[in-house]
This record gives structure tokens, C-alpha cells and sequence, in this order.
């Protein structure tokens, strides 16, 4: 089958590409085909080129997990008008989207959405098969996992697709206890923002690892902007993580937290995790109403930015 839209996301560090089609009649109607392999004539000139939207962009981050670290282009065919605002913003802004679900990260794909809401509702059938894989996680992610929780009201598209799946019994249970019922049958892997960062000193950019990084050579300038780009995310890929619940703690028995290697320790060849703040309280009381007996969480780095440090746990 000839795809006439297709979305390209490129790992700058490491090259490597994926690609999503989309195709679209002659009515207007635009479908997703979903994951494709290379096309054999992308890079014959023949397609036009655009820019995904810059409202997602890799450089917003001080570090950004692989499977989102990427670049994300549209390339049309040349017999496809794509020039109605609403296809135009829609097919720009969906690619960001996609790669968010593809790499299961569940808030960033919250985040995304909520961003354009009034876009995405509006190829709303486009938009729920996009998330369907991902519903349930981004519901409770945007819910319970971030400062600015949203409400299942906010987000009917998300919630309409993600009840099916929990099964939730409106007359029955609360959301809350929806997912506490579906964590408990279910391994699930979400990503969640830590909260009360300002209260502890984990710091995520040592002035030395600038420093050092700094005085690498520039004689060659490609090669060591490569260089420098796989340095900071190797170091950061590398960072240990603890999240884990504290039954003890006074002022809430149902706390989560989160430690993170020391970086500035790390750098002068140094052990130790550091305090970095704690999962949201909402969020962590239904992880541990669901696995009451479970203390640990397998966890990594997921992002971190001017603001938010994001952690992939599974419950």
C-alpha cells in the first residue's frame, strides 16, 4: 500500500528512525495506518517537507529518555493538500503524540494532549485510537501523577476510552477505586512527576559535568557536538533511582519517594542516592491501597526539564 502522510521520528544521537502513516481519500478523510517500515522513495525529493510543531521539542529538556529524544518531521506527497488549518495543525501536532504512547510514557502523552485538546477532540476518532494502547496509564498519570491534576470530567476522550479497560463500574466504585481494583490484577508501567523538589537538594546540573564538558576540544566541531550530546545523555541514562514507599512516615504512611543518584557524588566517583522529592500524594495512595505489601518500585529516569523531574515507575 502507497502511504500518502507519513510522520518520521529520528534519534539524534542515535540515527535511528521510525516511521507512522497516515493516508487520506479524496473526501478528506484522514486514517491512520500506524507504523510502517522505511519507504523506499522518502528520500527521492518528490515529498514536500515540513517541521513538526515546536511545541514538543527535544530541547526543552536537560534530559529526555531515548525513546523520546527525537526530531520529529512530516513528509506529504506531492499530490496531497493537507492546507485546511485544522488537518495542517492536527498532523503537525499528532506526531509528538504518538511517539509519547509508542515509548509508554504515559504523562508526557497526558501532557501532549491536554496541550491541543480542542485540536485532538476534533479528530477525536483519530486521536482515541492513537491512545487506546496507552489510555488507561495516561488517565491515571494526568490524574493523580502530576502538580496540575487534571479531572476525569477534563478529559472525556481519555476517560471514555480508558473505563472499558478498567472496567469501572460507575454506579459502584469511584475512579480511585477503579484503579486500585485494576492495579491490583495488573503490572502497569506509568510515568509521574516528583513533587516537593523546592524541599530537597537533588540537583540534576552539576556545574562541573558543564565544566568538563566544556573543555573538550572544538577543533572538530560536528564530531564533538556528537560527543558531548552522548556524554550528558549516557551520564544521565546512568543515574540510579529508588522509589520506594515509606510506611513509617508520620506525616503521610501512604508516601512514595523518590531518590536519585547524586550527581555531583557520581562525578567525583561517589555512591549514594540523594532525596529528590516524592510521588504526588493522590497517586501514591492508590499504588499503595493497590499493593499494599509491595515497598519497592522498579524505576528509571523518564525526563527532566526547567521545572518537573519525571520518573518511569511500575506498579
Amino acid at each position: 500500500m502507497e502511504y500518502q502522510i507519513i510522520i518520521c521520528a529520528k534519534n539524534e544521537t542515535s540515527g535511528t528512525q521510525k516511521f507512522f502513516a497516515f493516508t487520506k481519500s479524496k473526501t478528506g478523510q484522514l486514517d491512520y495506518a500506524g507504523a510502517i517500515s522505511k519507504p523506499d522513495n522518502i528520500d527521492n525529493g518528490t515529498w514536500q517537507t515540513i517541521q513538526a510543531s515546536q511545541y514538543f521539542t527535544p530541547s526543552y529538556y536537560t534530559y529526555l529518555d531515548a525513546t523520546m529524544d527525537k526530531t520529529i518531521t512530516l513528509f506529504v506527497a506531492a499530490d496531497v493538500d493537507i492546507s485546511d488549518a485544522d488537518t495542517f495543525a492536527f498532523l503537525t501536532h499528532v506526531g509528538a503524540l504518538i511517539c509519547a504512547v509508542e515509548a509508554k510514557d504515559s504523562l508526557l502523552a497526558g501532557k501532549l494532549y491536554l496541550r491541543r485538546k480542542s485540536l485532538f477532540d476534533k479528530f477525536s476518532h483519530l486521536t482515541q485510537f492513537i491512545i487506546e494502547p496507552l489510555c488507561v496509564e495516561i488517565l491515571f498519570s494526568i490524574c493523580y501523577g502530576q502538580m496540575d491534576e487534571a479531572d476525569e470530567n477534563q478529559v472525556p476522550l481519555i476517560f471514555n476510552s480508558a473505563k472499558k479497560k478498567l472496567g469501572f463500574k460507575t454506579q459502584e466504585e469511584s475512579l480511585q477505586q477503579s484503579f486500585v481494583r485494576y492495579f491490583k490484577e495488573n503490572q502497569v508501567a506509568v510515568t509521574m512527576e516528583v513533587v516537593g523538589t523546592c524541599f530537597h537538594h537533588w540537583n540534576p546540573t552539576p556545574e562541573s559535568l558543564e565544566t568538563m564538558l566544556s573543555q573538550i576540544s572544538w577543533s572538530d566541531f560536528d564530531k564533538h557536538c556528537a560527543t558531548v550530546r552522548k556524554i550528558r545523555q549516557n551520564f544521565y541514562e546512568s543515574l540510579k533511582v529508588a522509589v520506594q514507599a515509606e510506611p513509617y512516615n508520620s506525616h503521610d504512611p501512604n508516601a512514595i519517594l523518590v531518590s536519585i543518584e547524586d550527581t555531583q557524588s557520581k562525578i567525583c566517583g561517589y555512591a549514594g542516592l540523594a532525596k529528590a522529592g516524592y510521588i504526588r500524594r493522590t497517586g501514591a495512595e492508590i499504588i499503595r491501597m493497590a499493593k499494599e505489601t509491595k515497598l519497592n518500585y522498579n524505576a528509571s529516569l523518564a525526563s527532566i526539564s526547567r521545572n518537573n523531574i519525571v520518573v518511569r515507575m511500575t506498579i
